[in-house]
């Protein structure tokens, strides 16, 4: 038995992948050929990471013991790419490689820590001791997870703290412990998105530290002398006002939780796409190798598939154009191959077990 499939694309490779690899499956003899060029097929560059089970199935990215978690390595000088999202179709966004950071505050924390005022490096440099203390490892790639992912304060504190753990290679001691059980509520303390002169408004009639007395003892004084030293600063210095309005955005919201509190569980795509962040930001492409498009032509040829410049009857995978963003294109390549999972599946009924 054979199949002909048209459109030269992403998707295309991906149900050409799929088939070929159902047939080994079963014992079936089927060929499968691709009516286009292998040298046409449109890019999709890395680095990138995301958590598809189809991109996976079909070789891209796939790391062993890596389960569905996909990194595209790339240039050192780029961004990563990534998402939250299973199979990649929801909100795309970047992530630090370089040292520098990708999110606004992220890069105010790493030029206060290496400011030449000491007092702005002093600032700088405990806050990274507070997320140390959390067992989080203060990476500006892990501060750009948990600022930028586009879920709850909650969930961008459970994702950010997943991924700085990974990178320290151990547990810390839960949130929870660090905060006190209270029966009163603080849900208007701090309103997001914080701006600064809420924020000096609720510093100076004292719901600020009302706020932050939510916090045990132990870390309760080193946290308010921090938060005001920042707030003092900000008038003058954007790095400190950047910063200080992005903490307590952050952690505003798991302060104002009921008691007792619990970070919120993330599922598994998020869980998984923060345990190999420490991998994805270090992958360097072997030999020069960043498209993950060209992965799906090697395993595509790589299980026996053709590609012909002619065909009798082929089967159009249908596709969109491919955008020009970065971001855009990654999450079309995504939508594109999780449909072709779809179209696969078809085909197979309709050509090798059809309904008798």
């Amino acid at each position: 038995m054979s199949v002909e499939l048209s459109g030269n694309s992403p998707a295309t490779l991906t149900a050409g992948i799929l088939l070929l690899s159902r047939a080994r499956s079963f014992g079936t003899r089927l060929q499968v050929s691709v009516l286009g060029d292998a040298n046409e097929i449109t890019p999709v560059r890395g680095p990138a990471l995301v958590y598809s089970a189809v991109l996976a199935s079909c070789g891209v990215g796939y790391r062993p013991g890596g389960g569905a978690a996909v990194i595209v390595p790339g240039p050192a000088e780029d961004a990563l790419a990534v998402s939250l999202s299973a199979e990649g179709l929801g909100h795309w966004f970047t992530v630090d490689r370089r040292g520098t950071g990708e999110h606004p505050a992220t890069q105010a924390t790493v030029r206060m820590c290496r400011s030449s005022d000491p007092e702005s490096r002093r600032l700088g440099r405990e806050l990274l001791q507070a997320l140390r203390g959390l067992g989080c490892v203060p990476e500006p790639a892990v501060l750009d997870l948990a600022l930028q992912a586009p879920v709850s304060a909650y969930h961008r504190v459970a994702i950010g703290l997943r991924a700085g753990r990974a990178l320290h290679g151990r547990t810390n001691a839960p949130v929870h412990t660090f905060l006190e059980e209270r029966k009163d509520t603080l849900a208007d303390v701090v309103q997001s998105p914080c701006r600064l002169a809420d924020l000096q408004g609720a510093a100076a009639d004292g719901r600020l530290d009302t706020l932050l007395d939510r916090l045990v003892p132990s870390v309760r004084a080193a946290t308010a002398s921090w938060t005001h030293a920042m707030l003092r600063r900000a008038p003058t210095d954007p790095d400190a006002a950047t910063l200080v309005a992005a903490v307590l955005d952050t952690i505003a919201p798991v302060l104002t939780l009921p008691s007792p509190v619990v970070l919120p569980g993330v599922d598994a795509a998020a869980d998984a796409v923060a345990c190999a962040l420490p991998t994805a930001i270090g992958a360097a492409p072997k030999d020069g190798n960043d498209d993950a498009a060209r992965g799906l032509v090697e395993t595509f040829q790589f299980l026996g598939g053709r590609f012909v410049s002619t065909a009798r009857f082929p089967v159009v995978v249908p596709g969109d154009p491919a955008p020009k963003d970065r971001l855009e294109r990654w999450k079309w390549f995504c939508t594109s191959t999780r449909s072709a999972a779809d179209t696969a599946d078809a085909l197979w009924r309709r050509v090798v077990d059809p309904v008798q």
